[in-house]
């Protein structure tokens, strides 16, 4: 069983950015440093076997629009949650 590394230190960027797990469905996680482009959207880490935690001020309709145009990966594929979904969700 893979260790998961949940608490690491929170990226400095900026204290009113939306906080996203980007999680990824049946594929492998991608290395996101093949696509600077989506790099440049906030701050990154890697979070857990399958995911990516960021923080961003991006929305995430237009965040979920720009992982599918810049990676390939089609949106049945991924998953983006956001802060407000984590009250329900299995992360926290």
């Amino acid at each position: 069983m893979a260790v998961r590394n949940y608490f690491q230190l929170r990226p400095a960027f900026n204290d009113d950015a939306s906080d996203f797990v980007l999680h990824f469905i049946d594929i492998p996680r991608p290395d996101l440093k093949a696509f600077p482009r989506v790099t440049k959207l906030g701050d990154w880490m890697a979070y857990g076997d399958t995911d990516y935690r960021f923080w961003s001020h991006i929305s995430k309709a237009d965040f979920t629009a720009v992982i599918a145009k810049e990676t390939g990966i089609d949106p049945s594929h991924f998953e983006v949650v956001d802060d407000q979904d984590y009250k329900d969700y299995a992360y926290f």
